[in-house]
Parts: C-alpha cells; sequence; structure tokens
C-alpha cells in the first residue's frame, strides 16, 4: 500500500530537481564603454571653416595634397597632433589637414539674420586662407605674425611677433603670405567687431 506514496515522492523529487537545474536568467542589458587606442581622438564630426582647404598626406605644409574640401563640408576626426588633426572626408579621403581650419559649425554660420532683424553671433571664419609659398633652400624656424583685421575681413596692419630663423626675408616672405588672406569678421551683440589673427608659419 505504500508504493504509490513512494512513487509519488520520487517524482516530486525528480520534478524539483529538474527545476532547480535550469541555468539563472541573464543579467540586465548594461552600455558598453569603449575606449579609443592610444594616441587616438573618439570620433568627431567637425565643419570647415575656411573656404578651401588642403588635405595634406603628412601633418606639414610641405605634404603632398590628396583631396581638398570647402567651407561647410563635414570632415571626421580620426587624430590631432599638435596643431594638425588626421580627417576622413565625406567621399572617403584620409590626410592631415590644420586644426585651425575645422570646428563646430555655429547656429550663426550663414548669413541671415534673427527674427529681430540683428545678425547672430559668430566665430571669425576664414573667406581666403593665406597662401604659403615654398621652398627647400635657406634657414629653418618659426615665424610667427600678427594681423590687424577690420569689421569687413581685411588685413590692415601686420607685425612680426618673434622669427626663429634668424632671417629677415623669411619674416617679410610670412608677412606677404598672410596678406593674401581675407576674412569673415566675428559678430557679438549684432555688431562686426575688428580683431587680431596670429599666424604661425614653419619654414
Amino acid at each position: 500500500m505504500r508504493k504509490p506514496a513512494l512513487l509519488i515522492s520520487i517524482f516530486f523529487a525528480l520534478l524539483v530537481g529538474c527545476q532547480s537545474s535550469q541555468p539563472p536568467p541573464p543579467p540586465p542589458p548594461f552600455p558598453v564603454q569603449t575606449r579609443p587606442a592610444t594616441g587616438e581622438a573618439p570620433a568627431e564630426s567637425l565643419t570647415v571653416l575656411a573656404s578651401t582647404l588642403n588635405v595634406r598626406v603628412e601633418p606639414s605644409t610641405s605634404g603632398a595634397i590628396v583631396a581638398k574640401v570647402s567651407r561647410g563640408d563635414r570632415v571626421t576626426v580620426l587624430k590631432r597632433e599638435g596643431a594638425w588633426s588626421r580627417i576622413q572626408t565625406s567621399a572617403g579621403d584620409i590626410g592631415w589637414v590644420s586644426s585651425e581650419h575645422i570646428g563646430k559649425a555655429s547656429k550663426s554660420a550663414g548669413h541671415g539674420r534673427s527674427r529681430s532683424g540683428c545678425p547672430p553671433d559668430r566665430e571669425f571664419a576664414f573667406e581666403n586662407t593665406p597662401t604659403p609659398s615654398f621652398s627647400q633652400e635657406g634657414a629653418h624656424g618659426l615665424v610667427v605674425v600678427e594681423a590687424g583685421v577690420d569689421t569687413e575681413g581685411h588685413i590692415r596692419s601686420t607685425r612680426v611677433v618673434s622669427n626663429s630663423t634668424g632671417d629677415p626675408s623669411l619674416a617679410t616672405r610670412a608677412e606677404n603670405e598672410l596678406k593674401t588672406a581675407k576674412f569673415i569678421a566675428p559678430i557679438r551683440n549684432c555688431v562686426p567687431r575688428a580683431f587680431i589673427y596670429t599666424y604661425k608659419r614653419s619654414f
């Protein structure tokens, strides 16, 4: 008479054992954090600020040009190295550009006006970038030139701040290069502002 009860007990024990052998439920999902490789910056999408910007094979003004981008083009920054950024264009070209000619586009990047008719604040931008002249001869070093820019974006004066080359003719060359630039003046509180631009030229 005790056999049915014994069978029921065995069946109940097997059932409990099967339930306890099931794997625990998976933990809730959580965000995965990734870190860029050493020396690499997180990819960042920026806008070209210069009217035309050369993309070079190496971070140097003497590097071969692999592509050109224009003001308003979007580029992806892959790496930063000093005053240079390694970027990828929307066409897939990869190379180096001067970091000062790319940045975040402000809402005032266009020439539109706010609802009150007042142009919104904006930073300065290049209409034409300085045109360097290249030569393998002569001294080497860094020339720093300051330019006084008026409210219409024209350079009204230049001043050599430093010249580590020791060659006055290279300072003159840097000044002449800077004078080929044309700017779009910044706006503050609805008014275009004159400003000082610093040009650093390596020889």
